[in-house]
């Protein structure tokens, strides 16, 4: 259904009554939920990838990406969660005695999940497989920007859930402003930092909780002993998967300037490598969203002119496709670095220290991810110690966002939150606090006059 003409606040009371039956405090609900989501992606593969291919032009493998990593999110779920769900005991000073305390997880309720463009699927899936951990029914509006995925997730889930489980709406933006100002319990929202403003200034008017997962401006440090060749590998598959395109994407690279030429050799190799002599053509390469490549044909037309271009800079308007291309850039670009690129342009600086690039990461809001190549302990944690970010990888990229264990989300401008296995049961549970008191004594010490808790006080705290 539209938002626009059927959808009211009945639908959301609908969902939200579901909680409040109790019955989704039930573990085996939770898990029926879960198994039902594995089920949908066992069943519909091949049509989940083609309408991926037809939105954005993913690969096989890119659509299969998707799909495995809610898959992994849910053997952990299953695995996991019946000890995440155990109420936790908590000590109670002995002069309480006796008495006794515990946290226990809740569900929140109705959660909206807004969709992103660049990973319809997963940022609808994923989240959710955390929300139904935790005993909440949801509402998913996917991104209008993939029609194809939309409709079938709309299709599919429709399918597989009944509506006072999970309702499925497709809409504009408009229809996600009235939206977002329903009274849900809590909002999950993917995409840009700028939007996210815009959201959490609607969501104030319910005081509706947050999840958002944001930009990143992810700068990346090669250090002089850094095996350079997996280094690049490595780099030039993490910023062109996607077609750069990913939230924790390598945004921009510092490099000794010892070694700038050389890694800049090996970045161009693995690019060829990779795409071929015409990228544009590969299947490999996936098409860009297209107000994202208006604006970054912009910036190719400038570095031409400036002569700027290492490597690529081709781009096909019909394919929407631009071409793993490194740019030549300065520390004063912060047009360039100091915000989220999003597509396949690949920057590199030279530097002739650690400080010098450390500086500009922090004139710039606080990233989702920091890529290390080399280095060693001491430089890592005092990089650590420095500057702010959702996280720190070394030697690699895109981990974080692989390991379902681990807390994923960003700080400041990046992101409000945290979510992924168990982090993501806490982050959509309200966790209730309890405290048992028997009557088996009494003490007068709280109860006026207080003449006698003065002495007691001043006997037990030294006061």
């Amino acid at each position: 259904m539209k938002i626009s003409d059927k959808f009211h606040s009945e639908d959301i009371y609908k969902l939200k009554n579901t909680v409040l039956t109790g019955k989704t405090e039930d573990i085996k609900w939770r898990l029926k939920n879960i198994n039902i989501v594995s089920k949908l992606l066992d069943e519909n593969k091949k049509e989940i990838i083609k309408s991926l291919f037809v939105d954005l032009g993913k690969s096989e493998i890119e659509g299969l990406s998707e799909i495995l990593l809610v898959k992994e999110e849910i053997s952990l779920i299953k695995k996991k969660l019946n000890s995440w769900i155990r109420p936790k005991k908590i000590d109670t000073p002995f002069y309480l005695f006796p008495s006794s305390s515990k946290v226990v997880y809740e569900p929140l309720g109705c959660v909206l999940i807004l969709g992103p463009y660049n990973y319809p699927l997963l940022y609808v899936l994923k989240p959710l497989v955390n929300i139904f951990s935790a005993g909440n029914t949801a509402v998913i509006k996917p991104s209008e920007k993939c029609p194809e995925t939309s409709k079938l997730i709309k299709k599919l889930t429709s399918k597989y859930f009944h509506e006072d489980v999970l309702l499925t709406l497709e809409g504009d933006y408009k229809q996600s402003i009235k939206l977002i100002e329903q009274n849900f319990d809590h909002i999950f929202f993917t995409g840009s930092t700028k939007t996210g403003k815009s959201i959490m200034k609607l969501a104030s008017k319910n005081l509706t909780p947050l999840t958002l997962e944001l930009s990143g401006t992810n700068p990346v440090i090669i250090f002089k002993n850094a095996n350079l060749e997996i280094a690049a590998k490595r780099i030039v598959w993490g910023k062109f998967f996607n077609s750069g395109q990913s939230c924790v994407a390598p945004n921009h690279i510092f490099v000794d300037k010892a070694i700038e030429k050389h890694f800049i050799e090996k970045l161009k190799q693995c690019i060829l490598s990779f795409y071929g002599e015409d990228p544009i053509i590969s299947e490999n390469l996936s098409k860009l969203e297209k107000k994202q490549f208006s604006s970054t044909v912009e910036i190719l037309k400038r570095y031409k002119k400036e002569k700027r271009i290492l490597y690529g800079g081709t781009f096909s308007k019909k394919k929407l496709k631009i071409s793993p291309t490194i740019l030549k850039t300065k520390f004063d670009e912060t047009d360039i670095l100091q915000k989220e690129l999003f597509s396949s342009l690949l920057p590199v600086i030279g530097i002739n220290d650690m400080e010098s690039a450390l500086n500009q990461f922090n004139q710039t809001s606080k990233p989702l991810a920091i890529y290390l190549f080399g280095g060693n302990k001491k430089i890592h944690n005092q990089i650590s110690r420095v500057t702010s970010s959702g996280t720190i990888c070394i030697n690699d990229v895109m981990l974080p966002v692989l390991i379902p264990n681990l807390p994923f989300g960003g700080v400041g401008q990046s992101g409000i939150g945290k979510f992924h296995g168990e982090e993501g049961f806490r982050n959509f549970s309200n966790q209730k606090s309890i405290t048992y008191k028997g009557f088996l004594f009494d003490l007068g010490l709280r109860y006026p006059p207080y003449e006698r808790v003065k002495k007691f006080l001043k006997f037990i705290f030294k006061i």
